[in-house]
């Protein structure tokens, strides 16, 4: 007996001094990092400890201030994928102060959202970019609990810096993001309204902003054949065999074959591709894959990860397969069921690029026509405003109470990447509320 309890002892200080270790080592990993000028905070937030699994954030302070001091409203960037980094609409779309250029070498950038807010973009989910998972278990595979995990780490990093979080907060996502962006905005909403949970921070988000967002896929997969003729990609035979993968895509929703939905709706866009002679499914103006070589580059230098506080271990992708796998029955649900409740609550600016095809506007408005908020008929009655920027016509925008919808001139899928100065303009529009016209 005394033997047996001696073991048992020691088997609880070997535990103990397991998970003491353990805890040591998957400890946050953030500080502060300065470069050409430009500032803020990065590093690792573990959301496991027991696993190790962390996410990954950046943050740009507002050129010139200091975010401890001032109540700038801070906006969250949440790139799309599902799996691919928020890196990518900082450095590559030049939302940051900086960028990388074609000789991996960063260079100021003039177009920044840092002008005027602070911006933190989030490796969102695990798996994306510099965050890591541990366990297949962390990453989850659906948005709504994706997006719960994503809440509870604003939580952690809000009492970890409360006055980061005492300002006006906006989240911003493209592509995917029309996923994510709602998901993280309806917890928010919902986490904020209920009082009698205690030991929770009151984020004060004022608004969201969703750039050429997948959202409903129902709706939003059925127009890739009349975007495709119109635009001249396509002649009226090959839009007879893409309308009938559409048809397949809306036939599989509706039974419930999500990953035979999905396989269509790639099929749709890929057929696009292949008429057309290799057209980019992001800009239909151009021809080939984007090059990010050079980001990915400097991403993964040694210097780079010492900057941002990232294990030199971690290696940066672009976007991770493993990540879209895990989603992609997910891809083919809606979440536009999340949209009334949050045009109730707070204001809402959906905007789409001309020349996108993979998320293409005609499809995007009949997503927006599409959804069951209390005022969409008197959206659709509102006069459509041109929208000009220093003199120049950059779109159009059409707006009723907490719903906008902006339609971006001569951009494509990325618009802050197309037009950065326009897509700038219309964020600052955005957030002040001013008229679009």
């Amino acid at each position: 007996m005394v033997k047996l309890i001696f073991s048992l002892a020691l088997l609880a200080l070997a535990t103990a001094t397991i998970r003491e270790k353990l805890v040591k080592q998957v400890s946050d990993t953030d500080g502060t990092w300065e470069l050409l000028g430009a500032k803020g905070y990065a590093g690792t937030v573990v959301m496991n400890e027991l696993s190790g699994s962390g996410l990954f954030y950046w943050l740009f302070e507002k050129l010139d201030s200091d975010i401890s001091q001032d109540k700038t409203p801070l906006i969250f960037w949440l790139q799309g994928g599902p799996g691919c980094s928020g890196e990518t609409g900082m450095l590559w779309e030049r939302i940051s102060p900086i960028y990388i250029d074609d000789n991996s070498q960063p260079q100021r950038n003039n177009f920044t959202w840092a002008k005027d807010f602070h911006i933190m973009t989030i490796d969102f989910p695990l798996g994306a970019g510099y965050s890591y998972a541990a366990e297949p278990d962390d990453m989850k595979n659906n948005t709504i609990e994706a997006t719960d995990y994503l809440y509870f780490f604003l939580q952690k990093l809000a009492k970890k810096h409360p006055s980061w979080f005492d300002r006006d907060l906006y989240i911003f996502g493209e592509s995917f993001g029309g996923h994510w962006v709602p998901g993280l905005a309806y917890h928010v909403l919902m986490y904020n309204a209920r009082s009698n949970v205690t030991g929770r921070v009151h984020l004060p988000l004022k608004g969201i902003g969703m750039g050429d967002p997948w959202t409903d896929p129902y709706t939003q997969s059925q127009k890739y054949a009349e975007y495709a003729y119109n635009t001249g990609l396509i002649n009226s035979d090959q839009k007879t065999i893409i309308e009938s993968y559409e048809n397949q895509v809306v036939a599989k929703i509706n039974a419930g074959k999500w990953l035979e939905a999905e396989a269509d709706w790639e099929e749709s866009y890929d057929l696009i591709v292949q008429y057309s002679g290799g057209v980019n499914v992001y800009n239909m103006r151009k021809y080939g894959k984007y090059d990010m070589s050079a980001m990915s580059k400097w991403l993964n230098l040694e210097a780079t990860k010492e900057l941002l506080h990232v294990p030199t271990s971690r290696h940066w992708i672009e976007c991770n397969n493993d990540v879209y796998n895990a989603f992609k029955s997910d891809i083919m649900h809606t979440v536009a069921n999340l949209m009334p409740y949050i045009l109730d609550n707070i204001r809402v600016v959906i905007y789409n690029g001309q020349d996108d095809l993979i998320v293409n506007s005609p499809g995007t408005e009949l997503m927006i026509e599409s959804l069951q908020w209390k005022d969409i008929r008197r959206f659709q009655e509102a006069k459509r405003n041109v929208w000009r920027v220093e003199g120049e016509v950059a779109g159009y925008a059409q707006s009723y109470g907490n719903l906008n919808y902006v339609f971006i001139l001569k951009s494509g899928h990325m618009a802050p990447h197309d037009q950065p100065f326009n897509a700038r303009e219309m964020v600052y529009k955005f957030v002040n509320q001013e008229p679009w016209n």
